[in-house]
Order: structure tokens, then C-alpha cells, then sequence
């Protein structure tokens, strides 16, 4: 991954953001030697949003698919108020 301090970043802007729209890949802004921020082609930002959201959709249907055989096979938990489930669900 290309790294790029911001005071760079100030003076060369364009050409920085012509790099990142070219490969593709993420460029770390650095500020202090630290990280700031990540820049990205609209692209790859598109792309791994989609993938984000249709793994949170997987994740989330297979959790319902387990619930509900917990519920079939008779081992789900009932709970009297909100305030257990809560105390349930943080372990």
C-alpha cells in the first residue's frame, strides 16, 4: 500500500489522486507519521461497499436461519422483559 504525507499531499494533489484512480489501490495519508485517512478510487470504494453489504446480508440471514432452528428444535430462550434479553445477549 502507497503512503503519502499530507504536506505532499497539499502540493500535489491531482497527481495523487491520478496514482490512486490508476492502481487502484488505497493510499494511506500520513500525518505525524501517523495514519489520517485512506484514499481510494471510486471504484474500489463502490466495489467494497457492494461486498460489505452482501456479506452483512449473509451474516445476518444465517444468524436468522439459526435462530429459527434454536426455535423449531424447542432451545430458544424466553424472556419475561427487554431487560434480560439484553443481559442475555451481552454474555
Amino acid at each position: 500500500m502507497k503512503s503519502v504525507p499530507i504536506s505532499d499531499l497539499r502540493q500535489r494533489v491531482a497527481e495523487v489522486l491520478e496514482e490512486v484512480h490508476e492502481s487502484d489501490e488505497p493510499t494511506v495519508v500520513l500525518q505525524r507519521s501517523r495514519k489520517a485517512a485512506y484514499l481510494v478510487s471510486p471504484q474500489r470504494y463502490e466495489r467494497d461497499q457492494a461486498e460489505l453489504s452482501t456479506l452483512r446480508r449473509a451474516l445476518f440471514l444465517s444468524e436468522v436461519r439459526e435462530a429459527e432452528a434454536e426455535y423449531q428444535a424447542g432451545a430458544a430462550h424466553e424472556f419475561d422483559d427487554v431487560e434480560a434479553l439484553i443481559e442475555e445477549l451481552k454474555g
